[in-house]
Protein backbone atom coordinates (compact mmCIF):
# COMPACT_ATOMS: atom_id res chain seq x y z
CA UNK A 1 0.00 0.00 0.00
CA UNK A 2 1.36 3.12 -1.06
CA UNK A 3 1.78 6.25 1.79
CA UNK A 4 0.14 9.09 1.36
CA UNK A 5 3.67 11.54 0.73
CA UNK A 6 4.13 15.62 0.86
CA UNK A 7 7.19 16.76 -0.58
CA UNK A 8 9.18 20.27 -1.09
CA UNK A 9 11.41 19.87 -3.75
CA UNK A 10 14.19 22.38 -4.57
CA UNK A 11 15.10 22.27 -7.97
CA UNK A 12 17.99 25.31 -8.40
CA UNK A 13 18.29 26.00 -11.85
CA UNK A 14 22.05 26.79 -13.14
CA UNK A 15 21.48 29.77 -14.18
CA UNK A 16 23.18 33.24 -13.30
CA UNK A 17 21.28 35.41 -10.87
CA UNK A 18 18.55 33.20 -10.77
CA UNK A 19 17.15 29.82 -8.69
CA UNK A 20 13.60 28.27 -8.93
CA UNK A 21 11.87 26.60 -5.98
CA UNK A 22 9.58 23.81 -7.43
CA UNK A 23 6.64 22.63 -4.81
CA UNK A 24 5.44 19.48 -5.86
CA UNK A 25 2.94 17.38 -3.18
CA UNK A 26 2.58 14.21 -4.61
CA UNK A 27 0.89 10.49 -3.47
CA UNK A 28 3.37 8.62 -4.22
CA UNK A 29 7.11 9.49 -5.28
CA UNK A 30 10.13 7.76 -6.64
CA UNK A 31 13.28 9.69 -6.60
CA UNK A 32 16.16 8.68 -8.72
CA UNK A 33 19.97 10.35 -9.60
CA UNK A 34 18.50 12.38 -12.78
CA UNK A 35 14.63 11.32 -12.46
CA UNK A 36 11.92 11.43 -10.05
CA UNK A 37 8.89 9.85 -10.72
CA UNK A 38 5.37 11.58 -9.24
CA UNK A 39 2.02 9.62 -9.30
CA UNK A 40 -1.25 10.08 -7.47
CA UNK A 41 -3.07 14.29 -7.33
CA UNK A 42 0.08 15.60 -7.70
CA UNK A 43 0.36 19.33 -7.66
CA UNK A 44 3.21 21.57 -8.51
CA UNK A 45 3.58 25.29 -7.91
CA UNK A 46 6.61 27.22 -9.79
CA UNK A 47 6.39 30.72 -8.03
CA UNK A 48 9.71 32.44 -10.14
CA UNK A 49 6.69 31.43 -12.80
CA UNK A 50 3.83 31.89 -11.78
CA UNK A 51 3.00 28.47 -12.72
CA UNK A 52 0.29 25.98 -10.52
CA UNK A 53 -0.57 22.57 -12.39
CA UNK A 54 -2.44 19.05 -11.46
CA UNK A 55 -1.81 16.37 -13.11
CA UNK A 56 -2.14 12.20 -12.33
CA UNK A 57 1.50 11.72 -12.57
CA UNK A 58 4.58 13.31 -13.66
CA UNK A 59 8.09 12.62 -14.44
CA UNK A 60 10.57 15.38 -13.94
CA UNK A 61 14.23 15.05 -15.43
CA UNK A 62 17.36 16.85 -15.48
CA UNK A 63 19.28 18.15 -18.99
CA UNK A 64 22.68 19.46 -18.78
CA UNK A 65 22.61 18.46 -15.17
CA UNK A 66 19.96 20.76 -14.11
CA UNK A 67 16.47 19.80 -12.93
CA UNK A 68 14.31 20.93 -16.26
CA UNK A 69 11.95 18.60 -17.88
CA UNK A 70 8.36 18.17 -16.91
CA UNK A 71 6.17 15.66 -18.67
CA UNK A 72 3.21 15.35 -17.00
CA UNK A 73 -0.46 13.37 -17.97
CA UNK A 74 -4.15 14.13 -17.20
CA UNK A 75 -3.20 17.68 -16.92
CA UNK A 76 -4.62 20.76 -15.39
CA UNK A 77 -2.03 23.96 -15.59
CA UNK A 78 -2.89 27.76 -14.34
CA UNK A 79 -0.10 30.46 -15.26
CA UNK A 80 -0.51 34.42 -15.21
CA UNK A 81 -3.29 35.59 -17.33
CA UNK A 82 -4.47 32.00 -18.40
CA UNK A 83 -5.02 28.42 -17.97
CA UNK A 84 -5.69 25.02 -20.28
CA UNK A 85 -6.29 21.63 -19.83
CA UNK A 86 -4.41 18.89 -21.72
CA UNK A 87 -3.63 15.05 -22.00
CA UNK A 88 -0.35 15.68 -21.92
CA UNK A 89 2.30 18.99 -20.69
CA UNK A 90 6.03 18.79 -21.30
CA UNK A 91 7.37 21.84 -20.05
CA UNK A 92 10.90 23.31 -19.41
CA UNK A 93 11.64 24.99 -16.28
CA UNK A 94 14.70 26.97 -17.53
CA UNK A 95 13.03 28.33 -20.48
CA UNK A 96 9.33 28.67 -19.56
CA UNK A 97 8.14 26.80 -22.70
CA UNK A 98 6.28 23.93 -23.36
CA UNK A 99 4.02 21.95 -25.31
CA UNK A 100 0.14 20.74 -24.31
CA UNK A 101 -1.09 17.80 -26.10
CA UNK A 102 -4.03 16.17 -26.73
CA UNK A 103 -7.93 17.45 -26.14
CA UNK A 104 -5.97 21.13 -25.62
CA UNK A 105 -8.62 23.84 -23.87
CA UNK A 106 -6.89 26.84 -23.27
CA UNK A 107 -8.39 30.19 -21.32
CA UNK A 108 -6.46 32.99 -22.09
CA UNK A 109 -7.33 36.81 -20.56
CA UNK A 110 -6.71 38.99 -23.60
CA UNK A 111 -4.16 42.12 -22.75
CA UNK A 112 -5.28 44.54 -25.00
CA UNK A 113 -8.92 43.95 -24.75
CA UNK A 114 -11.65 42.80 -22.16
CA UNK A 115 -12.00 39.53 -24.04
CA UNK A 116 -11.21 35.99 -22.98
CA UNK A 117 -9.82 34.46 -25.82
CA UNK A 118 -10.78 30.48 -25.77
CA UNK A 119 -8.77 27.73 -27.58
CA UNK A 120 -9.77 24.18 -28.49
CA UNK A 121 -6.66 22.14 -30.36
CA UNK A 122 -4.90 18.90 -30.21
CA UNK A 123 -0.83 20.65 -29.52
CA UNK A 124 -0.46 24.02 -28.63
CA UNK A 125 2.83 25.45 -27.79
CA UNK A 126 3.48 27.81 -25.23
CA UNK A 127 6.31 30.31 -24.11
CA UNK A 128 5.28 31.77 -20.51
CA UNK A 129 8.10 34.29 -20.79
CA UNK A 130 7.69 36.06 -24.63
CA UNK A 131 2.73 34.93 -24.03
CA UNK A 132 2.96 33.24 -27.00
CA UNK A 133 0.98 30.32 -28.19
CA UNK A 134 0.73 28.96 -31.60
CA UNK A 135 -0.31 25.62 -32.80
CA UNK A 136 -0.15 23.92 -36.29
CA UNK A 137 -2.72 21.50 -35.79
CA UNK A 138 -6.60 22.30 -36.73
CA UNK A 139 -7.98 24.91 -33.97
CA UNK A 140 -11.04 26.64 -33.11
CA UNK A 141 -11.12 30.47 -31.33
CA UNK A 142 -13.79 31.84 -29.59
CA UNK A 143 -12.92 35.93 -28.79
CA UNK A 144 -15.87 38.15 -27.40
CA UNK A 145 -18.06 37.99 -30.34
CA UNK A 146 -15.84 36.42 -33.26
CA UNK A 147 -15.85 33.06 -33.96
CA UNK A 148 -13.30 31.20 -35.96
CA UNK A 149 -11.89 27.46 -37.08
CA UNK A 150 -8.14 27.29 -39.24
CA UNK A 151 -5.47 24.75 -39.86
CA UNK A 152 -2.64 27.03 -37.56
CA UNK A 153 -3.15 29.96 -35.33
CA UNK A 154 -0.29 32.17 -33.98
CA UNK A 155 -1.65 34.45 -30.59
CA UNK A 156 0.96 37.25 -29.11
CA UNK A 157 -0.52 37.98 -26.38
CA UNK A 158 1.94 40.84 -25.66
CA UNK A 159 1.37 42.61 -29.17
CA UNK A 160 -2.49 41.97 -29.18
CA UNK A 161 -2.06 40.05 -32.32
CA UNK A 162 -3.75 37.13 -33.33
CA UNK A 163 -3.09 35.20 -36.64
CA UNK A 164 -4.73 32.14 -38.07
CA UNK A 165 -3.97 30.78 -41.40
CA UNK A 166 -5.36 27.49 -43.65
CA UNK A 167 -8.77 27.19 -44.51
CA UNK A 168 -9.73 30.04 -42.44
CA UNK A 169 -13.46 30.01 -41.38
CA UNK A 170 -14.77 32.86 -39.31
CA UNK A 171 -17.79 34.44 -38.21
CA UNK A 172 -18.22 38.18 -36.62
CA UNK A 173 -21.68 38.21 -35.07
CA UNK A 174 -21.06 41.88 -34.05
CA UNK A 175 -20.27 42.71 -37.71
CA UNK A 176 -22.74 40.71 -39.04
CA UNK A 177 -20.10 39.02 -41.59
CA UNK A 178 -18.80 35.68 -41.88
CA UNK A 179 -15.84 35.18 -43.97
CA UNK A 180 -13.91 32.19 -45.42
CA UNK A 181 -9.79 32.73 -45.92
CA UNK A 182 -6.32 31.49 -46.70
CA UNK A 183 -5.45 33.63 -43.69
CA UNK A 184 -6.69 36.35 -41.20
CA UNK A 185 -5.06 38.74 -38.94
CA UNK A 186 -7.08 40.40 -36.27
CA UNK A 187 -5.68 42.96 -33.95
CA UNK A 188 -7.29 42.13 -30.26
CA UNK A 189 -7.46 45.44 -28.99
CA UNK A 190 -10.62 47.07 -31.21
CA UNK A 191 -10.91 43.55 -33.50
CA UNK A 192 -9.63 45.09 -36.53
CA UNK A 193 -8.77 42.46 -39.37
CA UNK A 194 -7.19 42.03 -42.64
CA UNK A 195 -7.50 38.83 -44.50
CA UNK A 196 -5.79 37.61 -47.39
CA UNK A 197 -7.97 35.43 -50.51
CA UNK A 198 -10.84 35.89 -48.48
CA UNK A 199 -14.84 35.38 -49.31
CA UNK A 200 -17.07 37.40 -47.03
CA UNK A 201 -20.98 36.98 -46.46
CA UNK A 202 -22.29 40.08 -45.15
CA UNK A 203 -26.08 39.68 -43.43
CA UNK A 204 -27.98 43.47 -43.77
CA UNK A 205 -30.74 43.62 -41.57
CA UNK A 206 -34.30 44.62 -42.88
Amino acid sequence: MRKTLAIVLLLTLLVPAVAKTVHIVSNYVKPEKDRAYYEGNVKVEVEEDRLKLVCQSMLVTKLQNEWRLIDATSTFVEFENGEATATNLKYDLKTKTGMLVGNVQAKIIDKGSSDVVFLNTDRLSIDLDKNVFQTGTPVRVVKGKIEASANALFYDRNSGLIKLTGSVVLVDHEKNLKMWADAVEIKTAGDEMSATNAKVELVVEE
